[in-house]
């Protein structure tokens, strides 16, 4: 594969699965969690097809990882060719600034989700398995939990417009 082939290829890679993260963090932290926090139960149901069954995190955390790699594998590539030249232009400044906002995304993506999200989804199963409404304590749990999953969301949004904006703006510095 030639070198000018192999850029296209990760470039495609970066921007497809970037936007596709990027656009999936944010629905989730402005409309889908405060959606399903209003709704209560049968939003919880909602979330739990959503993410288990279709399949949704598996396809973010994918879209995450393959963002992330190769973006890095572009970023040190030029900083190789460029014997480190490229890395401290504004350009390079820009997008490793960028480049750490999405990697710092991804580790609150995977503490925050990583840790809650499991004990909220389990919490749901059995409230919903007792065929009843949540007690009390279960009402409060999920409430705290999707609080806290929602902050996760909002700040792993937040963090991905600062890499998108300062993908899109690098060239122009």
């Amino acid at each position: 594969m030639s070198e000018s082939t192999l850029m296209i290829v990760l470039r495609l890679i970066h921007i497809i699965c970037g936007v596709f993260w990027a656009g999936t963090a944010m629905t989730m932290a402005w409309f889908l969690l405060p959606t399903q926090r209003a709704m209560g139960q049968p939003g919880g149901a909602f979330i739990r097809e959503l993410m288990l069954k279709q399949k949704l995190r598996n396809f973010v955390v994918s879209a995450m990882a393959l963002t992330v790699l190769s973006g890095l594998f572009m970023y040190i590539r030029m900083s190789v060719i460029t014997h480190g030249v490229w890395s401290s232009s504004r350009m390079g400044i820009t997008l490793g600034i960028g480049g750490l906002a999405a990697i710092i995304a991804g580790g609150i993506g995977g503490a925050v989700t990583g840790r809650f999200a499991p004990k909220l989804m389990q919490l749901g199963e059995t409230v919903q398995a007792s065929g009843g409404p949540p007690t009390e304590a279960q009402r409060v749990e999920m409430e705290a939990l999707g609080k806290k999953i929602q902050g996760g969301f909002r700040i792993i949004a937040i963090l991905l417009l600062i890499a998108v904006a300062a993908m899109a703006s690098a060239r122009y510095l």
